[in-house]
C-alpha cells in the first residue's frame, strides 16, 4: 500500500479504492488548496524483493485540472550510491529542466524516480535478488494503477545516469514490449577487456555479484549470464526484431576514464551492425552537468516518439561571422601581421566547394581576437599537402594548425610533425592512429558519419598515449555542409584561442 508523507494534493482523488490495490477508500488529509508537483519518498511494498521500494514522482502541472487526461511516463533511474531523490537533489535538478522545456512546448508527462539500490536494475545471476522482475511485474503496473498513465509500451520511456544508464539499457533491452524509448546517460558498463582487467574488489563488489564470477579473473568473468545482459552480445541479428522496437539514444562525456571507451565502442558496434540509434559525445566527465544538459535533448526526443510531437529536438545551427575571404581565398584576423609569427590555420580538403570552405573559415573566425592568424584553404585535389605548405610559407611565419576534412585526415596524420595542433572534422584517418604524449588533437563528427570508426579509434589512441584531445559527436541533419560547420563550432575554442 502506498504511504504518502507529503501528498500531492488533489492527486489523491485518483488514488482511491482499487486504484492502488487499496481495499477501501482512504480519508484524505486536509489541504490548503495548493498543488505540489513533486512528491518524495512514496513507498511500494514488493513481494518479490520482500521489502519496501521508495520512489518519487513529478506530476504535470495539468494533472489536477484535467482530471480525465492520461499521460506518458518517463522513468528516471539514479546512479550507484544515490537514491530516488537524487535526480532532484543538490546537483541534479531535473524538475528545473522539465519546467524549462515545458515552457518551450514540451508535452506534459509523468516522471517517476524509483530507488534502484545497488542492483544495476538487474536480476542477480543466482536468483537471490530479482530487481528487474520487481520493476517489470510489480512497479510498472503499480504506477499505472496509482496514476493516470497511458499504460502501454508506446508511452513509457527510460533514462538514467551511470548505473541508471545501464538500467535504462538493460530494462529496455530485456523488455522491449514494455518501453519504447531508452536514453542511457554515461552508461556504467565495460568492454570485455576492461571487465577482464578490473580490480578484484571492483569486479566482485560491482559486477561479479550480479553477473557471476565472484573471485574470478580474466575470461572467466565473462559468464553466460553476463553475455545475456551486455549490449555487445545482445545487439545481434537474432534479437533485431525485438530490439528495434525501442528507440535508442545514449550519450557520454569525453573526459570519462573508462566509460567513454565502452560507450564509444558500443556506438561503433551498432553502426557496424546497422542498428538505428542516436549517439552524442559532449564535453565533460562523470558529472551532473552532463546529465542535466542531456535532458534538453532526451526529453524532447521522448516527446517526439511518445506524444507525436512534430518537432525533433532542435539542432542549433553554427554561427558564422559576416566575413569574406580575400581574392586568394585566405582569411586574416584584423591584427594579422605576417612578420610577427602569424599562426597559419590550414584547411585541408578534397574538392569541397570554395563557398563551403569559406563558411568553415568564417565559423572559426573571431573578429574580436587579438590572435595573429591567417586561414589558408588547401584543396588536396589540386596540390599535395607539402606543396600547399610551401606555397603559403611566405605569408606566415609562426606555428601551423591543421583542420582536416574527410579523407585528408590520413595525409595530415602522415605530416603531423609539421603541426602544433591537429583538428579533424569527420575525417577518415586511413588507419593512421599513432599518437603521442604532447601532441594535441581536437576532433568531431556526426553520429551517422562514415568516419565513426576513425574518430572512435583516435579517441582510444589518445587515451592510451596521453595525447591532449577533445572529442565530440553531434546530431546529424540532412545537410552535410551544415553538419561540418556544427562540428567545427563544437571544438573551435580549442583551435585558435
Amino acid at each position: 500500500m502506498m504511504k504518502l508523507n507529503k501528498l500531492v494534493l488533489f492527486v489523491a482523488a485518483a488514488i482511491v479504492a482499487g486504484a492502488c490495490g487499496c481495499t477501501k477508500p482512504r480519508e484524505l488529509p486536509p489541504t490548503d488548496g495548493t498543488f505540489e508537483r513533486y512528491t518524495k519518498d512514496m513507498v511500494m511494498h514488493s513481494d518479490i524483493l520482500g521489502t519496501d521500494v521508495k520512489f518519487s514522482v513529478y506530476l504535470p502541472a495539468s494533472y489536477v485540472k484535467e482530471k480525465d487526461r492520461h499521460y506518458s511516463v518517463v522513468y528516471m533511474l539514479h546512479g550507484l550510491g544515490d537514491n530516488n531523490n537524487s535526480w532532484n537533489g543538490n546537483y541534479l535538478h531535473a524538475n528545473t529542466r522539465i519546467q524549462s522545456l515545458e515552457n518551450s512546448g514540451l508535452s506534459d508527462m509523468i516522471y517517476v524516480f524509483p530507488s534502484g539500490f545497488s542492483s544495476y536494475y538487474s536480476n542477480y545471476y543466482n536468483g537471490s535478488y530479482k530487481y528487474m522482475d520487481m520493476f517489470i511485474k510489480e512497479f510498472v503496473p503499480y504506477v499505472d494503477k496509482c496514476f493516470r498513465t497511458i499504460p502501454d509500451a508506446g508511452h513509457r520511456a527510460l533514462t538514467g545516469y551511470s548505473m541508471g544508464g545501464f538500467g535504462a539499457m538493460v530494462l529496455a533491452e530485456k523488455n522491449p514490449d514494455v518501453f519504447c524509448c531508452s536514453a542511457p546517460l554515461s552508461m556504467s558498463f565495460r568492454t570485455d577487456a576492461q571487465y577482464m582487467t578490473e580490480s578484484q574488489s571492483g569486479w566482485d563488489g560491482q559486477w561479479g555479484k550480479i553477473f557471476g564470477g565472484v573471485g574470478k579473473a580474466g575470461e572467466e568473468r565473462l559468464t553466460d549470464y553476463y553475455k545475456e545482459h551486455c549490449p555487445y552480445y545482445q545487439f545481434i541479428d537474432a534479437n533485431r526484431s525485438e530490439l528495434e522496437k525501442v528507440k535508442w539514444f545514449f550519450i557520454c562525456g569525453d573526459d570519462e576514464e573508462q566509460l567513454l571507451i565502452a560507450n564509444d565502442s558500443l556506438h561503433t558496434l551498432l553502426r557496424d551492425r546497422n542498428f538505428a540509434h542516436e549517439y552524442r559525445v559532449v564535453n565533460g566527465g562523470h558529472s551532473s552537468s552532463v546529465w542535466n544538459d542531456a535532458l534538453l535533448e532526451v526529453l524532447p526526443l521522448f516527446d517526439h516518439y511518445m506524444n507525436g510531437a512534430s518537432q525533433w529536438p532542435a539542432i542549433k545551427e553554427a554561427s558564422r561571422q559576416d566575413v569574406l575571404p580575400a581574392e586568394d581565398g585566405t582569411m586574416k584576423s584584423v591584427n594579422f601581421n605576417a612578420q610577427a609569427d602569424a599562426v597559419g590555420v590550414y584547411f585541408f580538403h578534397y574538392g569541397l566547394p570554395d563557398a563551403e570552405i569559406a563558411d568553415a573559415m568564417a565559423t572559426l573566425y573571431s573578429p574580436n581576437t587579438t590572435f595573429n592568424f591567417i586561414y589558408l584553404p588547401c584543396d588536396l585535389s589540386k596540390k599535395s599537402l607539402s606543396e600547399w605548405e610551401d606555397s603559403y610559407a611566405s605569408i606566415r611565419q609562426g606555428k601551423k594548425i591543421a583542420v582536416a576534412f574527410g579523407k585528408t585526415g590520413a595525409d595530415v596524420m602522415d605530416a603531423k610533425a609539421d603541426f602544433a595542433i591537429i583538428s579533424f572534422i569527420s575525417a577518415d584517418l586511413g588507419g593512421r592512429l599513432s599518437t603521442a604524449e604532447g601532441e594535441r588533437y581536437y576532433f568531431s563528427c556526426t553520429d551517422d558519419d562514415d568516419s565513426y570508426a576513425s574518430m572512435g579509434a583516435l579517441y582510444c589512441s589518445c587515451k592510451r598515449s596521453g595525447a591532449s584531445f577533445e572529442y565530440r559527436v553531434v546530431d546529424a541533419s540532412d545537410n552535410i555542409a551544415s553538419d561540418r560547420l556544427r562540428c567545427i563550432e563544437k571544438i573551435k575554442q580549442y583551435i585558435t584561442y
